[in-house]
């Protein structure tokens, strides 16, 4: 079970710096050739079982969750033919172990500047960190690419699993005097306690809040003026389930 709030991001994914509130709507793609991914060489496919392939392969930096898509083909009026045409979505937590989500098709791209992409397939709410494209073949061309392809996630902290019970993280690390507490919890009725330790493990401050309902940020006073510059380990607890954050104290 996953608890989540009803908030989407996009995260749109280009291949080179490109001003995109420039074009005369946002969706329209440039007609530049070095506006897009291209492959020209197979090499091996992070899939070992694909072999040699074209393939890019897109680390997000965070496991997030997963939505619905929208892709741009190679829209370089010269290599319309160079766009991905069949081709396998893979995503992966790890990098190493893989779920495929599907073959699909993708339309060749026009050429012109009024170029809106397509809509791609939907991960479903699937959480991943790495998203592997594998174009099986093209509209003819001696290469592959595509220009740019845009991914809706669900605000990644947000999420709560069951068995995690609660997701939370403090800021600002380092800090002077107070700290705010940022959770998402499956249990809103449930207190939760904090306990802040020294680098011997001795606790020198501890209390417990009320969680108010749909609120997030909790200011948690630490009195840093009285505590010496250095390092403390800060605990939450809520229903017997822990984190635990580093903190740092500055002058």
């Amino acid at each position: 079970m996953m608890k989540h709030l009803n908030l989407h991001i996009s995260i749109i994914i280009m291949f080179v710096a490109l001003n995109v509130s420039a074009q005369c709507y946002p969706d329209r793609h440039s007609t530049n050739w070095y506006d897009g991914w291209v492959s020209c060489e197979p090499s091996q496919n992070p899939i070992a079982a694909y072999g040699e392939s074209h393939w890019i392969m897109y680390d997000l930096g965070y496991d997030y969750v997963l939505n619905e898509t929208k892709l741009w083909n190679a829209n370089e009026p010269k290599n319309l033919t160079y766009g991905i045409n069949e081709f396998n979505v893979d995503y992966s937590l790890d990098g190493v172990t893989w779920i495929n989500l599907g073959e699909f098709q993708m339309e060749q791209a026009s050429g012109l500047s009024t170029y809106e992409g397509v809509e791609g397939p939907d991960f479903d709410a699937a959480q991943a960190r790495y998203v592997l494209i594998t174009p099986k073949s093209n509209y003819g061309g001696n290469c592959y690419g595509f220009s740019e392809l845009k991914i809706n996630i669900t605000d990644p902290f947000i999420v709560v699993k069951e068995e995690d019970g609660f997701n939370a993280m403090v800021y600002p690390n380092p800090f002077k005097n107070d700290i705010t507490l940022r959770i998402v919890t499956l249990e809103e009725n449930q207190p939760v306690t904090y306990t802040l330790y020294d680098i011997l493990g001795r606790a020198i401050r501890s209390n417990s809040l009320s969680l108010t309902p749909d609120t997030e940020n909790y200011q948690i006073p630490l009195y840093g003026s009285s505590l010496s510059v250095g390092i403390y380990i800060l605990n939450i607890e809520q229903n017997n389930k822990v984190r635990s954050f580093k903190l740092i104290k500055s002058e």
